[in-house]
């Protein structure tokens, strides 16, 4: 099969003999090929190697193919995934019990080599065909770049990631000067030439992470992630001058283009309102000569206070604050006081909040963090687990472990948390860490699959402290761990469910505080890595 792009399959199957002889056929096909022996690193390496096929085995130990295949499946990350049982089970009944788990194709053990060449480039021909039609869909055929309906994608997803994460955002919205009058004196032949150099100018002179579109006609857009207003004006003005000086020859003439740039950066969630300021920055440069750059914030920026009304100015915003923040405080007391009377027949839920948060802000200390970080954090800590209101008593107090079905119902109390505090319009900033503090380091936790330094730091703070103090509780499946072995089992997933950093800083706030944390003599044998939703540890809830 031709195909430039180097494929990766991964295998799993416990079988060191089936391991060596697909590593040999597969080899030879000119795949690279990543072996693994058990379900647990099978499921950790799709999501983090993302390959292009998994051969998956039947017949593993502690959780079969047919599990693993469909918590693969459910993963945000690893749903698209084609997988390819191979199997000494090769009754009708097997095959159809594994297409119906989620598969595409199933192969008999022990396997012929060509009949495995033929099933696996099958399924990887299907792969190369939907990317091509993929690309197609998303590409503006004139100048390679992408194309409106791909910058629309893009833009949801950027602004979702700009939310989540608290990075910035910036949007440039280009138009080429007198377009109309190019097409008009030399052709249209001359302005599709016009328009594919300047997409190829626009492609090489802007960041990789930008996205660079043709928006419609002579108007192009760059989306533009984790770049500040004063990055992306830098940009522009490159752009602009490479633009104002390059010469297109036609015939015995040479004419010269001029763009329009408007740039405007985000500060709300509504997509739709970021395109709408780019394009009156845009209309702003056109009105004021073009060939220039315009940003929205810059023409729409609210002039300070003169000097003599300074003094009433500063007064009347700090008593402002301060009545923020005392309306916050009265929010946060409702709703506190609403959830303790919910959980009054369970003390662990009642006290958690309160718990999670000395063990979060004692991290933070260490941590070193800002101070506005520090009181976001324990806002957070309080009401991380509001979303759990809308879950049953017959889910929340279960005492053994949960079903599929419990645990995606578990799973959306992030997200609840943060539906039911956000109209409140006073905890934005906190809801990012709401949302966050069940993503794990290694990108397997949930809503969002967010790895590493994606997740913001207070989340990924009030991860550990969440699980510790879950894991040296009595719950009504299991028995408390003692501080030092839920300690040791934390410590022992660093760099896998917990930021290495945040574990670290942990272990010297326990040495300094453990003498007046709340004391915990029991020394249970809750296993942390097998208490999970979703491959979050600390609590099945």
């Amino acid at each position: 099969m031709k195909d430039c792009k180097t494929r990766k399959i991964l295998v799993i199957d416990d079988s060191q003999t089936d391991l060596f002889l697909l590593q040999k056929h597969l080899g030879k096909m000119g795949y690279n090929v990543l072996l693994v022996d058990n379900a647990h690193d099978g499921i950790n390496a799709a999501a983090d190697e993302r390959p292009d096929i998994i051969l998956l085995d039947v017949m593993l130990p502690e959780i079969d193919g047919l599990e693993v295949c469909r918590r693969l499946k459910a993963g945000s990350v690893t749903s698209a995934i084609p997988i390819i049982f191979i199997s000494a089970n090769d009754q009708p009944c097997d095959k159809a019990a594994g297409i119906n788990a989620g598969a595409v194709d199933y192969i008999a053990k022990p396997f012929d080599p060509g009949e495995l060449r033929a099933r696996v480039e099958s399924v990887m021909r299907t792969i190369v065909l939907e990317e091509k039609i993929l690309l197609l869909a998303h590409t503006d055929e004139l100048t390679n770049l992408a194309n409106r309906r791909r910058f629309f994608d893009m833009l949801e997803r950027e602004m979702f990631l700009a939310r989540i994460k608290g990075n910035s955002l910036t949007l440039m919205m280009l138009d080429i000067d007198h377009f109309k009058k190019v097409n008009d004196t030399y052709g249209h032949l001359t302005g599709d030439r016009v328009l594919r150099q300047i997409g190829k100018i626009l492609k090489e002179n802007t960041y990789p992470l930008d996205v660079v579109s043709r928006y419609g006609g002579e108007e192009f857009v760059i989306l533009m992630p984790e770049t500040t207003h004063s990055k992306a004006v830098k940009a522009a003005e490159k752009i602009r001058r490479i633009i104002d000086e390059c010469h297109w020859d036609i015939g015995e003439n040479s004419i010269s283009i001029s763009i329009s740039i408007g740039i405007a950066s985000i500060d709300s969630h509504d997509s739709l309102e970021l395109i709408k300021r780019a394009d009156n920055a845009l209309y702003m440069a056109k009105k004021q000569g073009r060939n220039r750059i315009v940003c929205w914030e810059d023409a729409h920026l609210v002039k300070k206070p003169e000097k003599m009304f300074a003094g009433e100015y500063f007064e009347l915003q700090a008593k402002i604050s301060s009545l923020s923040k005392q309306i916050q405080s009265q929010v946060i007391e409702v709703v506190s006081a609403f959830m303790k009377t919910i959980a009054s027949k369970d003390q662990y839920t009642a006290d958690h909040g309160k718990n999670t948060r000395a063990f979060a802000i004692a991290i933070a200390d260490e941590m070193g963090v800002s101070q506005e970080l520090r009181e976001k954090l324990e806002v957070a800590a309080l009401l991380h687990d509001i979303g759990k209101i809308g879950i049953s008593d017959s889910i929340l107090y279960k005492a053994e472990p949960l079903g599929d079905c419990d645990r995606q119902i578990i799973e959306q109390h992030t997200i609840a948390g943060v539906e039911i505090l956000e109209p409140i319009g006073l905890f934005n900033q906190e809801l990012p860490i709401i949302r966050q503090h069940h993503e794990r380091f290694d990108g397997n936790g949930y809503p969002d699959g967010l790895k590493g330094k994606e997740i913001v730091i207070g989340a990924r703070i009030l991860a550990v402290a969440d699980v510790f103090d879950a894991m040296t509780t009595d719950r009504p499946y299991r028995m408390a761990k003692s501080h030092e072995t839920a300690l040791q089992e934390i410590i022992d997933c660093a760099g896998l469910q917990f930021d290495p950093e945040v574990v670290e800083a942990f272990q010297v706030a326990y040495e300094k505080n453990k003498d007046i944390w709340p004391s915990d003599d029991s020394d249970s044998q809750f296993d942390l890595i097998t208490e999970t939703v979703g491959f979050n540890a600390g609590s099945q809830y």
